[in-house]
């Protein structure tokens, strides 16, 4: 087996279906990594991830850049650049972009998404 090179700028990039003002380029999938799925994620301004929970997999996002308000099991935290959740199979979550940026961010997802 040899590694795999990817560039995300050269990913195409949609829409959620689910979520508001938020886009999705699939980084890795269970097709390069049977351990994990990673995603490149951006919420616009005023753009939202809907409250939600995952049954089959944790999630863990990183935000890399602009400023958020996470909601997890009904506790609120104000983001930004380095900070980190890790929400279980079952833990209700969502996030929100509070600021005028956008939000850029990472998430992984143990076992990957289909």
């Amino acid at each position: 087996m040899k590694g795999i090179v990817i560039r995300t700028a050269e990913q195409e990039e949609y829409p959620h279906p689910n979520h508001d003002r938020f886009f999705l380029r699939d980084v890795v999938t269970a097709a390069t990594n049977p351990a994990l799925s990673l995603h490149r994620g951006r919420i616009e301004a005023g753009g939202e991830i809907l409250p939600h929970a995952h049954e089959g997999q944790t999630e863990t996002f990183y935000i890399l850049g602009g400023e958020a308000l996470c909601t997890v099991n009904g506790e609120e935290h104000t983001f930004g650049p380095g900070c980190c959740v890790v929400a279980p199979p079952g833990v209700r979550h969502s996030l929100k972009n509070i600021g005028d940026e956008p939000v850029d961010l990472l998430a992984i997802f143990t076992p990957p998404l289909k």
